[in-house]
């Protein structure tokens, strides 16, 4: 895996880079806010409170220099160090593919809409003819019996009317060992020799037949590469919800994955879903052992899927996030509450790396921070509210009823209190503009979304919610 070489220089710096910028952002941040301190405050309580300052401005931080990374990249054509930039469009588009399976691990999902959007991918395949190299399987670890009957029903009708040049097998676990991670591993244990590339969906992916192919490809000419994580579109969204949802991904997902990409390199994360696999190292160093810790850290993995990307670099192969790949597509949860749902499994897998941080060994630093900002996505919340607490507690030092440098701010319109909401903002707000101008449909997409919302309440609305979004974990959907 030499050649790998060549591109980790480039990381280095490119990261280097980005620490610096954060570093900077946040000692001028901290100076700013000390000097709207009163002077009376508590010594110990003000420097708690700069601490926890610091941390959340260098976090909001990250979000900002990330997407300026990726306009950057994008602004220029596209990243020269991506994997998609440095392998060419083979020759012959009627090359034969390495055997690939293409599975749907499901649970108790709706039957029509997933089997649908699985049978459309199988029917765009068939336009290239390649389908005679790619493989189809459900994995239901559905526990309905309704469900998992309609599945099974369906499975057999769309493999009439496909007739017999396409394989799709259907499979029903009788033990959910392990939620999702055990599906993919019980099957590679049963049909994972078979293939030397798996790709994996959720209920709600869509994949087009050119991105499977493109993502076959890729693996053929990098040997070195374990993983490719395409970057998911949202789409299919009927609730306002949703569609205010994807809305925002369409507009700022693009240009935050850019950055990512550009960052990470050859040392990006996995996200569980649209993505392509090497068979035989992710079965020989990626199998996950349930956790024996005390409450929390006890059970199955959750969030298998960064630990599974730590674990195939520990195992010297590449993982990469490539958001050039087009036609790759989920859906996002329809209302609040599920979203709120799927968070709080999030947040309790995010947390579980705490405990695999100490236990998991040698891993790469790129995926030990992409672990630790996993993390913080969640403690964000909790030191937020205790810089509110903190920022409360010191103003009662003072002699007026305000927050410390809000006074300033609304008085004097100057100051360091004016300088660093000014700075707060752009770190907040920056980005935007520069998509907008980046963006080419952007003229259409705000067509069809005005009739759900009016255009800058809606951008108000996602700009707002961005310190929350801007780490992968929440602003990328994983599953």
């Amino acid at each position: 895996m030499n050649s790998a070489a060549c591109w980790r220089p480039v990381a280095f710096r490119r990261r280097l880079l980005l620490i610096f910028l954060v570093a900077a952002q946040t000692l001028a941040g901290v100076y700013l806010f000390a000097q709207t301190v009163p002077e009376q405050a508590n010594g110990g309580t003000t420097a708690t409170l700069l601490a926890v300052f610091g941390l959340l401005f260098a976090w909001i931080g990250v979000g900002f220099w990330t997407a300026v990374f990726g306009f950057v990249a994008l602004r220029f054509g596209g990243d020269p160090w991506s994997l998609s930039s440095r392998v060419g469009q083979p020759e012959s588009e009627e090359a034969t593919l390495a055997p690939t399976a293409v599975v749907m691990p499901v649970c108790n999902e709706p039957v029509q809409r997933t089997l649908g959007g699985l049978k459309a991918i199988i029917r765009d395949l068939e336009r290239t003819g390649q389908q005679e190299s790619v493989d189809f399987y459900v994995l239901s670890d559905s526990r309905d019996p309704e469900i998992w009957l309609e599945e099974q029903a369906t499975c057999e009708q769309i493999r009439r009317e496909l007739g017999p040049g396409q394989q799709l097998f259907y499979r029903r676990r009788n033990i959910n060992l392990n939620y999702k991670s055990g599906n993919i591993a019980d099957f590679l244990r049963r049909w994972g020799r078979r293939y030397r590339y798996v790709v994996v969906l959720d209920a709600d992916s869509l994949l087009s037949a050119n991105c499977i192919t493109r993502l076959i490809q890729l693996m053929e000419a990098r040997p070195e590469a374990g993983i490719i994580q395409t970057t998911p579109r949202l789409a299919r969204a009927e609730t306002r919800f949703g569609r205010l949802q994807q809305f925002a991904n369409r507009c700022y997902g693009r240009l935050y994955s850019a950055g990512l990409a550009a960052i990470q390199l050859g040392e990006a994360t996995y996200w569980g879903h649209n993505a392509i696999i090497r068979v035989a190292p992710f079965m020989a160093h990626c199998g996950l052992r349930k956790l024996r810790g005390p409450g929390l850290f006890r059970g199955p993995v959750l969030s298998h899927d960064f630990i599974e990307a730590a674990l195939m670099g520990r195992a010297g192969y590449e993982v990469w996030l490539e958001p050039a790949i087009a036609g790759s597509f989920e859906e996002s949860p329809p209302t609040l509450e599920d979203d709120l749902i799927r968070d709080r499994r999030w947040c309790r897998g995010n947390l579980q790396h705490l405990w695999l941080l100490a236990t998991l060994g040698k891993i790469r630093l790129a995926h030990r921070m992409a672990l630790v900002t996993g993390i913080f996505s969640y403690l964000a919340s909790p030191l937020w509210l205790v810089f509110l607490g903190l920022s409360g507690y010191v103003a009662l030092a003072d002699s007026t009823p305000a927050l410390p440098g809000v006074m300033a701010t609304t008085d004097t319109g100057s100051g360091p209190g004016f300088l660093l909401v000014l700075v707060t903002s752009v770190l907040l707000f920056g980005p935007h503009p520069d998509v907008d101008s980046h963006l080419p449909c952007w003229g259409r997409a705000v067509e069809s979304q005005s009739r759900l919302a009016g255009t800058e309440p809606v951008r108000r609305c996602q700009a707002g919610a961005q310190p929350s979004a801007i780490c992968p974990p929440a602003g990328f959907r994983r599953r």
